[in-house]
């Protein structure tokens, strides 16, 4: 009896295997490596006074509609919410979060490291489904925000 159901299952597998589920491992195994290294962050060297690219920073992430929740100038450092959106149906809701990092460098340079994640919460269960953060790989949203930021920085040169 068990032979009976065993070898079907493995001719399944195999199957699944030759058709279209290796690319959908693949998938799967690059979600799990970035849940677990997480997804590295989109860089950028500016020049300017690290000050100075905090002030503009900030002012990007409220011009593209992210709330300041912590950082500061001297840690060089911003994390931002946008607002919460509804999700896919009427019981979950999706936010995106931005992370910045300021690094100075030499020859009046400060790198500049944004980290995108979209936060899902199912409000149907949140007991067995909690919030869900994942980062956006290549997200418009990267692009949006150094491009605001050379936008504000531009405007304090003659500041």
């Amino acid at each position: 009896m068990m032979k009976k159901i065993i070898f079907p299952l493995c001719l399944l597998v195999v199957a699944w295997s030759l058709g279209g589920g290796c690319a959908s491992i693949e998938s799967m195994r690059s979600a799990v490596k970035d849940r677990i290294a997480g997804e590295p962050p989109k860089i950028r060297s500016v020049a300017g006074d690290p000050y100075k690219v905090y002030e503009a920073a900030r002012l990007a992430l409220e011009k593209l509609g992210y709330q300041q929740v912590s950082g500061g100038p001297a840690q060089g450092r911003l994390e931002g919410l946008s607002r919460i959106g509804g999700g896919d149906d009427f019981r979950s809701s999706r936010q995106r979060s931005i992370s910045i990092h300021l690094l100075p460098r030499e020859g009046g340079n400060v790198e500049v490291q944004v980290q995108l994640e979209e936060i899902v919460e199912d409000s149907y269960n949140k007991l067995s489904n909690p919030a869900t953060e994942t980062p956006l790989r290549d997200s418009a949203g990267y692009d949006a925000f150094f491009e605001e930021l050379a936008r504000q920085l531009q405007g304090m040169q003659g500041k």
